[in-house]
C-alpha cells in the first residue's frame, strides 16, 4: 500500500465528495492538459463560484 504524501496546510481541510464520473474525467483530462492537479482545479472552481455568487 502506498503512503499518502498529501500535505494539508493549517488552513485546509481534507474532505470526501461524490462527483459524477463524467465530470471527474473531464477534470482529470483538464488537469493533465494544464499540468496541474484535479484538487487545484476544484479549489479554483469553488473560489470562482463563490466570487460569482457574491456579485449577484
Amino acid at each position: 500500500m502506498e503512503k499518502d504524501e498529501t500535505i494539508i496546510e493549517d488552513d485546509e481541510t481534507k474532505t470526501t465528495m461524490k462527483v459524477p464520473t463524467d465530470l471527474l474525467d473531464d477534470f482529470k483530462h483538464l488537469a493533465i492538459d494544464m499540468k496541474t492537479t484535479v484538487t487545484a482545479l476544484i479549489i479554483e472552481s469553488m473560489r470562482l463560484y463563490i466570487k460569482d455568487i457574491k456579485k449577484r
